[in-house]
């Protein structure tokens, strides 16, 4: 065993290595389902949504997958954890679908198509070549200065509910982890979604440590919000660094509700 995480330790330093040199990360993402594999070989652990292997969290049955994008949470989802229901929240039209052709092979996926805010209603919506950069929050130009292929190509109008109003309708079987990979509109989704996400055993929240979108929260205005819902933060996991500097952009914040103490 301690053999096998060597070689895996090796095998991600070596990756890392090319990456700052090469710019590998973002070569690879121009294809969705390469680029999630390369994020989530950066950790050891069998349960990858973690930053510490010691730290075990139970099994979800529910996943919560909001910002659905191409799918490439929920086949990762299929794959750490099979036979757990995800439901994939996807505003974009041409990422919606390929999430329905996704459900066509997994019964266990529901995509719903809506965007989710703190309020019900239509809402702007900031289309990037780069699909997975797509925000409610325009994006700024330093967003593009770190990443030139994720300029924005329109704005269009998608319609938004609350995470509690659309929840409300779904069967969620605890445990339930929700991941928020919304571009910036993290803060607002925690804000329409408190009865919900308090149902949670596990959320991960993207995380912008520099300024990318406009209004985006502050991890400290994230991390208040959680605590506020009885949440420990567990840590950090995918950092992404701009591909010249070096500077940390961005990374998942994973939050996690405590087991109750044995007396």
């Amino acid at each position: 065993m301690a053999e096998t995480l060597d070689v895996r330790r090796h095998i991600r330093a070596t990756l890392n290595g090319m990456d700052r040199r090469l710019g590998l990360r973002q070569w690879l993402w121009r294809d969705a389902d390469a680029g999630a594999e390369l994020r989530f070989m950066q950790s050891d652990a069998r349960d990858p949504f973690t930053s510490l292997p010691a730290l075990e969290h139970p099994r979800p049955n529910t996943v919560l997958d909001i910002g659905g994008n191409h799918g490439q949470f929920a086949k990762e989802m299929f794959r750490v954890f099979p036979g757990a229901t995800v439901y994939s929240f996807e505003p974009l039209p041409e990422c919606y679908a390929e999430l329905r052709a996704l459900a066509a092979l997994h019964p266990e996926l529901h995509p719903i198509h809506v965007a989710i805010s703190d309020e019900t209603g239509e809402r702007d919506f900031w289309v990037s070549r780069f699909r997975d950069s797509s925000s409610m929050q325009e994006m700024l130009p330093s967003h593009v200065e770190a990443w030139p292929n994720t300029e924005v190509e329109a704005k269009i109008t998608v319609r938004a509910e609350t995470l509690d109003a659309v929840a409300s309708q779904l069967k969620l079987v605890p445990p339930v982890l929700a991941k928020l990979d919304i571009q910036g509109h993290e803060l607002a989704a925690i804000a329409g979604g408190r009865e919900t996400l308090a149902r949670c055993q596990r959320v991960m929240l993207e995380c912008n440590f520099a300024p990318l979108y406009k209004g985006q929260p502050t991890f400290v205005e994230l991390y208040d919000a959680m605590r506020s819902l009885g949440f420990l933060f567990d840590g950090f996991i995918v950092p992404l660094r701009h591909p010249r500097t070096h500077e940390l952009l961005s990374a998942d914040a994973v939050f996690y509700r405590p087991a109750p103490l044995s007396l």
